[in-house]
């Protein structure tokens, strides 16, 4: 192996990321992302190792500490590779390609797809590929990972000796990537029968005694949330909202003092957090929360604390919203938010409201066993993370009080233990105004502000607003990512036009000021010039020769909404606000090319799935994907996508039946493609108020009878002829559908 001599400086101290900066004192001989780095890995021929964060990530600062200040592990990185530190929040493009790469790399080498931040991916110089990727990596071997010097000599080694089936690793790896980054050629109607599967589907994963979906590590998703919200005549779905508002407004992953929210629980009880605050979730939450808060007093109050948290704490001078507060302070997770029982008592004592005590240690838990042990100081004593035990009405009536004098002895411990807490080490506050995450804090403010019937919230949305569009603008025109003293990141992504667009129909339609609605129609109109296309749909960011090895897309919401339904529900609204036809039609275009995607995933997509809904309830012939919604649904599902295996997935509408009398069936099922035979196993249909038919879902299996394999894709013509139940029950006219599987 060539290697060029190494340039052992540290590059990071004059970035303007706040992340970087905190790696610039490292011994690591770090680079910013860009040609200098590229450059200098190609000089050298060794690989670069990319090691992606963000300025409030916990897990970022233990690796920071346990390696990257390690003067022999640093010296190792710089002498085998060109180290690079990249701020995802910066750069949410090249981090969704990396962290693509670590899922699709995990799942071929651990048998299921992970990921999270620290990300590290190992690139091949030239082609700017991954061959390697994972997350933390200890200094020693520990928790069953490999340790990191280890990890950086075994790759070292298979580039130096192996550096064909390395390129060749990297090369897989890429058109792997690739595949996922694109979208599904199917086509499938976005109608009521795949948003009625979306949200069984999620009803059935909620978690029935705490709220929320699945088990540890529990995050809010807000954008399920959403979904189930807007399905407001479903008993069920409403349930699982206020379930999941109400326990995580009790649990420690609200912060019980401040009435912010922590990042996601470790636990499947919302009770222990990872304790950074990220102004994504508070803008997102509030946006859930106003909208619940006329059913439950409760979720109201929630509400108003998020929203005063928002103001009193997340803002910032000029009127826009910080992007984060750290989950360490002092050198320990969750160091100014934990606390002991002997702790309360002195700060009650200091705010002359020690008689409220014993309801305080009540309401907080702090009467039970400790919840918190901080995994990285075993040394350290237990600590409480302070959580509701009750609902408020239930903890009032074991304090022997009504509920307005138990909410006002609350607001007074509060009030000083929140000033004892701000004697302690503080946060780090990451003071970047990200575009994306600002538009959805506009959102909340201007619907909470609406709901609670609090004026000043929405006058404090509008700062917000004027300060984004005003402040983050390139210098060649256009919205930028991100501003911080004074200074841009770069261009906005689909992200920020969709999501600050989104924030400034909220404003207009709580103010009524078209002025908002012409700034959404401009930046929707810059997202639609910049980042359609019509081959790949919505696209994040072009590929390029500067680490974009493949375009960035994709309809899958995260902790964020995704690009392409944030911008597509904006394109929506507006059309619904302004009467906007061009928009109606782009959205529009926007579903039916992510139509197959959505469809064969609906739970992953849900800000797509509103923004069908919305389309159909305002333009009822616009149905993506394909037909104009009817009473069924009908889609080919390839069960095994490298045998032969099919099934037809009939969705009948309650209330309708397919008629199937012996020797008189209405539906029929042929291949569209020559020489292809196949046998259909129809299940028994049946029988009710004396007529023999096909209700609700359907699933009928196929048998390929020839050829063999089966051709990619198989396509189907369906036609039916559905009918009404009923004595009275009419006949439709006959229907058809091409299906693809």
């Amino acid at each position: 192996m060539t290697v060029g001599p190494t340039d052992a400086r540290n590059r990071l101290g004059a970035v303007r990321s706040a992340y970087l900066r905190q790696h610039a004192g490292n011994p690591v001989p770090w680079w910013p992302w860009g040609q200098g780095a590229i450059a200098d890995a190609r000089r050298r021929d060794v690989p670069l190792l990319v090691s992606v964060g963000y300025s409030t990530c916990h897990w970022c600062h233990v690796m920071e500490r346990e390696c990257f200040e390690d003067p022999g592990i640093a010296a190792r990185m710089g002498e085998l590779f060109t180290c690079v530190k990249v701020d995802r929040e910066e750069r949410p493009d090249l981090d969704a390609i990396w962290m693509q790469a670590c899922q699709v790399f995990t799942a071929l080498t651990e048998g299921r797809p992970s990921g999270g931040w620290p990300l590290h991916v190992f690139l091949e110089p030239r082609t700017l590929q991954p061959f390697f990727a994972g997350t933390y990596f200890p200094p020693v071997p520990a928790h069953g990972r490999v340790s990191f010097p280890e990890l950086l000599q075994q790759l070292a080694l298979a580039w130096r000796d192996r550096r064909e089936k390395v390129e060749a690793q990297a090369a897989e790896l890429g058109r792997l990537i690739r595949a996922e980054m694109r979208l599904s050629t199917d086509r499938r109607p976005l109608d009521e029968g795949v948003e009625r599967l979306a949200a069984q589907a999620l009803i059935g994963f909620h978690d029935r005694v705490h709220g929320g979906f699945g088990g540890a590590p529990k995050f809010p998703q807000p954008s399920l949330l959403r979904f189930l919200q807007a399905r407001r005549a479903d008993p069920a779905a409403d349930d699982v909202v206020h379930r999941s508002l109400e326990r995580m407004a009790m649990g420690g992953v609200r912060d019980q003092l401040d009435g912010g929210f922590h990042r996601y629980a470790v636990d499947a009880t919302w009770t222990v957090p990872h304790f950074e605050k990220m102004l994504y979730d508070q803008g997102q939450l509030l946006t859930l929360y106003a909208s619940a808060a006329s059913g439950d007093p409760f979720l109201r109050r929630v509400a108003g604390e998020l929203a005063d948290f928002l103001v009193g704490v997340m803002r910032e001078p000029g009127g826009a919203f910080a992007a984060a507060l750290d989950a360490d302070a002092g050198g320990r997770e969750g160091g100014a938010h934990v606390w002991t029982p002997a702790e309360v008592e002195t700060a009650l004592r200091e705010g002359a409201c020690e008689a409220h005590g014993p309801m305080a240690m009540q309401a907080f838990g702090l009467d039970r066993s400790a919840n918190f042990r901080d995994p990285h100081h075993p040394e350290d004593a237990p600590a409480w993370v302070l959580t509701l035990e009750a609902r408020p009405e239930v903890l009032a009536a074991r304090a022997g009080c009504f509920e307005a004098p138990w909410w006002q002895a609350l607001a007074r411990v509060r009030s000083a233990m929140l000033a004892a807490r701000a004697m302690r080490p503080q946060p780090f506050r990451d003071t970047a105004i990200i575009a994306a995450w600002n538009g959805l804090a506009i959102e909340g403010l201007a619907e909470a502000g609406v709901s609670l019937e609090r004026p000043e919230l929405v006058a404090a949305a509008s700062d917000a607003a004027h300060f984004v569009l005003r402040s983050l603008r390139m210098p060649e025109g256009g919205l930028a990512r991100s501003w911080r003293d004074g200074d841009v990141s770069g261009p906005a992504y689909l992200e920020d036009h969709g999501c600050l667009a989104m924030g400034l129909l909220a404003l207009h339609r709580s103010t009524g000021d078209a002025t908002w609605r012409e700034a959404a129609g401009n930046l929707l109109q810059d997202a639609w010039r910049r980042c359609w296309s019509e081959e790949d749909g919505w696209v994040e960011a072009a590929a390029d020769e500067a680490g974009r090895f493949t375009h960035v897309g994709g309809v899958d919401d995260g902790a964020m909404p995704s690009g392409a339904g944030a911008v597509t529900l904006a394109m929506v609204m507006l059309a619904a606000q302004g009467g906007d036809a061009v928009c109606a039609e782009r959205a529009h275009a926007a579903l039916e090319r992510a139509s197959g995607e959505v469809a064969g995933r609906p739970t992953s997509s849900p800000m797509s799935l509103l923004a069908a809904q919305a389309l159909r309830d305002g333009w009822p012939e616009r149905v993506p994907g394909g037909r104009r919604a009817g009473p069924v649904r009908v889609e080919l599902v390839a069960v095994d996508r490298e045998g032969d295996r099919f099934e037809l997935r009939l969705g009948i509408a309650p209330g309708h039946h397919v008629p199937a009398e012996p020797g008189a069936s209405s539906i029929e099922v042929q291949p569209r493609d020559t020489g292809v035979r196949i046998a259909l196993d129809w299940p028994e249909p049946r029988v009710q108020d004396g007529v023999r038919g096909h209700r609700g879902e359907v699933v009928v299996p196929i048998r390929l009878i020839m050829p063999r394999p089966a051709p990619r894709p198989l396509r189907l013509l369906v036609q039916w002829r559905c009918c009404q139940d009923g004595p009275a029950g009419v006949c439709l006219a006959p229907e058809q559908a091409l299906v693809e599987g």
